[in-house]
């Protein structure tokens, strides 16, 4: 049984979960002392606010070698299967920046555009779900650039309290379908069927997948599900105590367990372009008191 199909659980998670999210910005940051080895109540606080809020914000000293303090801070938090995915470099860190390249202009985040919600690796199989993430800011734009998010076990929370049936509808195991990606007469990626919401394993966590892009988008053609995700995306339009807003500065970051999240347009300093670093993981950051700790 899960809090999907039994009710006894699901009101059990439900109050345990509103009873430790935060709604407080500055309550999400943990100043790192040294990225190479985390305090233990660094340590500590990342892990708490990714069991609690599925995400936690950190901040920490001007480095020589950014992308190697990023790898460290994961790796001690547990991210450690980093997902080898298009334009990742060998420590597993893309490097997120407008680009003039045709090739890695035709994926919005090496561009200046708006991206709208949407969870990491959305398109992804079942054996490459990207469970984590971690996005760091090197350097960021003159303007814009503001990043949102919310925990997407909390839209599922705020959706069932209004309307069981809408996450039923967003549970239809064929939900929502990603065409197959082909380059040059090549498959790139095969066409990914799926819920949008479902029992992850083997974490046994509620887990989202979800974009809000219509291009390249198969929704399931029924009413339910039609209807669902109007109620979905009006939830993400209008703002609630557990969304975040934050524009990220220069040695600030994000670690999260794959939160729903989108992205303004932003304008370049030609001097100082925009350059963000985004390792995907296919494990969740561990939890303060789990047995991996």
């Amino acid at each position: 049984m899960s809090i999907l199909d039994n009710t006894d659980d699901y009101q059990f998670w439900r109050d345990e979960k509103l009873s430790n999210a935060q709604s407080n910005i500055e309550d999400c940051l943990v100043e790192i002392r040294n990225p190479q080895a985390l305090s233990k109540a660094e340590k500590d606080k990342i892990q708490q606010l990714c069991c609690t809020n599925n995400f936690a914000l950190f901040a920490i000293k001007t480095q020589d070698d950014y992308a190697q303090a990023v790898v460290q801070i994961n790796r001690q938090v547990g991210l450690l299967d980093y997902d080898q995915h298009l334009y990742a470099q060998s420590n597993g860190l893309a490097h997120i920046k407008q680009s003039d390249k045709q090739e890695r202009s035709e994926f919005i985040p090496y561009t200046d555009k708006a991206i709208g919600w949407h969870t990491d690796g959305y398109y992804n199989a079942v054996d490459n779900r990207v469970r984590a993430f971690s996005l760091f800011c090197v350097s960021p734009a003159a303007t814009g650039g503001v990043n949102q998010w919310i925990d997407p076990q909390m839209v599922y929370l705020l959706l069932r309290e209004n309307n069981v049936d809408v996450v039923k509808a967003l549970t239809h195991p064929q939900a929502m379908s990603i065409p197959e990606h082909e380059v040059d007469g090549q498959v790139r990626r095969a066409k990914s069927t799926g819920a949008i919401f479902l029992i992850d394993e083997p974490s046994a966590e509620l887990y989202m997948r979800y974009t809000q892009r219509k291009k390249n988008i198969e929704f399931l053609d029924s009413s339910e599900v039609k209807q669902a995700m109007t109620l979905l995306d009006d939830l993400l339009k209008i703002p609630t105590p557990h969304h975040f807003e934050h524009t990220m500065n220069t040695n600030q970051g994000l670690i999260c367990n794959n939160i729903l999240h989108n992205r303004s347009a932003f304008v370049d300093d030609p001097q100082h372009p925009r350059l963000l670093l985004r390792g995907r993981y296919s494990n969740r950051v561990c939890c303060y008191n789990s047995k991996h700790d």
